[in-house]
C-alpha cells in the first residue's frame, strides 16, 4: 500500500482540470494557480523510516523554471502527529514573473526536526527528504508573450519575404504592455503558414523558438538602448496590467540575468555588454531563452 498517494495537480489555466504537459495561454503577465490533494499515512510513513511515533512530519512544495536556478518555496503544513491519517489540499500560487521555460513542482514529506537516532539508516535532520514527486510543465514563454495576427505583408506593405514583424506602439514604458505590442506573422511566407497550419512538427517548433529569440532580443535591446528606460521602475500600470518596462525587467530576470543578480544591475550589465558586442548580446539571449527548444541553460 502506498503510504503518500498524490492526486494529480489542477490549474486554474486549464479551466480546474488536470495539468496539462504545456500551458499555452500563459504569459508573464498571469499568476499561475495550483492545486493537488495529498493521502497520507503518517503511522505508515513512520513505521517504515523507523522514526518515534512523536517524530513531527512537515508537507511542502517547491518549484523553479528552467530558466533560473533558484528554487522556490511555495507551501508548507506541519503534520499532526495526533492522526495515524491526513489528507491536505495544497494550494500556490506562482507570480508570473518569475517563471519561464520549463517549470518543475516538486512536493515533498520531510523531516520537520531533528531527532536521536544511533541507526544510520534512520534520517535525523530537519528536512530530511522521506517522499517526493516531480511534474514538469512547459509555458509557452517568449513565443507565448505577445497576440498574433496573420496578415499579407505584400497588402500591408511590409518585405513580402519576411517572416514576423514585432510591433510596438510608441516608446512609452509605463503603457499597458498586452494593448502595445503584436506580432505580425507573414501569410505570403510558406514557412509560416504552414506553421500556422500544422502544430506538432520539428521545422513549425524551430520557427517559433526562432521568433522568441527575436521578441527577447528586440525587447529588451529597445530598453537597453534607452538610456531613460532605467527611470521607469513601475511594473504594473493603474489597473494591474503588466507595463512595457514590467515586461522587459521580466524578460531579463527569466532570461538574462545571472543567479542571484538584480534586474537593474542586469540591464547595465547587458547593456554596456551590447554596445560593445551585438553579437555576443545576441548569443547570450540564444543561451537564456535555451533555443532550440530543449537547449539547457
Amino acid at each position: 500500500m502506498n503510504r503518500v498517494e498524490a492526486e494529480p495537480w489542477r490549474s486554474d489555466e486549464a479551466a480546474g482540470q488536470l495539468l496539462p504537459a504545456a500551458l499555452k495561454t500563459w504569459d508573464y503577465s498571469t499568476d499561475l494557480t495550483l492545486t493537488r490533494i495529498v493521502h497520507l499515512d503518517l503511522s505508515g510513513i513512520r513505521e517504515d523510516c523507523r522514526l518515534p511515533d512523536s517524530t513531527r512530519l512537515r508537507l511542502c512544495v517547491r518549484y523553479w523554471p528552467s530558466t533560473s536556478r533558484l528554487r522556490y518555496s511555495a507551501f508548507q503544513a506541519l503534520l499532526s502527529t495526533r492522526t495515524p491519517q491526513n489528507v491536505t489540499v495544497v494550494e500556490m500560487t506562482v507570480p508570473g514573473a518569475d517563471l519561464g521555460g520549463l517549470l518543475t513542482v516538486e512536493t515533498i514529506v520531510e523531516l520537520a526536526e531533528d531527532i536521536q537516532s544511533d541507526d544510520p539508516f534512520v534520517p535525523r535532520r530537519a528536512g530530511s527528504i522521506l517522499w517526493n514527486d516531480q511534474v514538469t510543465v512547459h509555458l509557452e514563454g517568449a513565443a507565448g508573450l505577445l497576440p498574433t495576427a496573420p496578415v499579407s505583408f505584400s497588402e500591408a506593405g511590409l518585405p513580402s519575404g519576411a517572416t514576423w514583424y514585432v510591433s510596438m506602439d510608441g516608446g512609452d514604458w509605463q503603457q499597458a504592455a498586452m494593448g502595445s505590442l503584436l506580432v505580425l506573422l507573414n501569410t505570403d511566407n510558406p514557412s509560416v503558414r504552414k506553421a500556422l497550419d500544422v502544430e506538432n512538427d520539428e521545422a513549425t517548433t524551430l520557427l517559433w523558438d526562432a521568433l522568441g529569440i527575436d521578441i527577447v532580443t528586440d525587447l529588451v535591446g529597445r530598453a537597453l538602448d534607452d538610456d531613460a528606460f532605467d527611470e521607469h521602475q513601475d511594473e504594473v500600470d493603474a489597473d494591474g496590467d503588466l507595463t512595457m518596462a514590467g515586461l522587459v525587467r521580466s524578460l531579463v530576470r527569466t532570461y538574462l540575468a545571472q543567479p542571484t543578480e538584480l534586474p537593474a544591475l542586469a540591464i547595465k550589465r547587458l547593456r554596456d555588454e551590447r554596445r560593445g558586442d551585438p553579437s555576443k548580446y545576441r548569443a547570450q539571449v540564444q543561451t537564456g531563452v535555451g533555443f532550440p527548444r530543449g537547449a539547457v541553460r
